[in-house]
């Protein structure tokens, strides 16, 4: 949804975007590294969705992101679609230590597809770069070009490319609304 401020050329947006993966990949650490700028490793795992909204500029514009954290464990599954809908972009979480979860994301990405039912910005992020890697960047891109998704790397222990992250999704998603 685009809107003017009256008061200023400063044009203002707000989507809403999806963090999904399977349990335990990081999603909720991200998010808390990306709003609050801090890591935990005591956190327990999402029962169903977290929501948390964060205002960024970027290039002159006010964006307002509706995150939405969608809980990986399977007994959530039938909820997704409902979180799903209405996304504007997403991010597809995977652990850069755990194969497993990146089998999954295809997955993950056909379920959002079918329920957003248009084309969306999505960025698959391999995060935990901070430990020991177990798959190799070059499998982790080659997924992310078949799905037709960006890729990055990111630790949200240590926060190394969050905001990128962030950032870049917003940017993909000024772009496709002013297109």
């Amino acid at each position: 949804m685009k809107s003017l401020d009256k008061s200023s050329d400063i044009s203002s947006f707000k989507f809403k975007v999806c963090l999904f993966g399977p349990g335990n990949v990081g999603k909720t650490s991200l998010l808390i590294r990306y709003i609050k700028d801090y890591f935990t490793s005591d956190l327990k795992q999402t029962i169903g969705s977290n929501f948390l909204i964060k205002d960024v500029e970027i290039d002159q514009k006010i964006v307002r992101l509706l995150l939405w954290d969608i809980g990986g464990q399977d007994q959530f599954a039938k909820l997704r679609s409902i979180y799903f809908k209405g996304s504007n972009a997403a991010f597809g979480v995977f652990d850069l230590t755990s194969p497993q979860s990146l089998l999954k994301l295809p997955g993950w990405i056909s379920s959002i597809k079918k329920t957003v039912k248009k084309s969306i910005p999505i960025l698959i992020v391999g995060n935990k770069n901070d430990l020991e890697r177990q798959i190799e960047r070059g499998e982790a891109e080659d997924l992310a070009k078949r799905l037709n998704c960006e890729y990055l790397e990111t630790s949200a222990k240590t926060g190394e490319n969050v905001e990128i992250a962030f950032e870049k999704l917003a940017r993909a998603l000024i772009s496709s609304t002013l297109s």
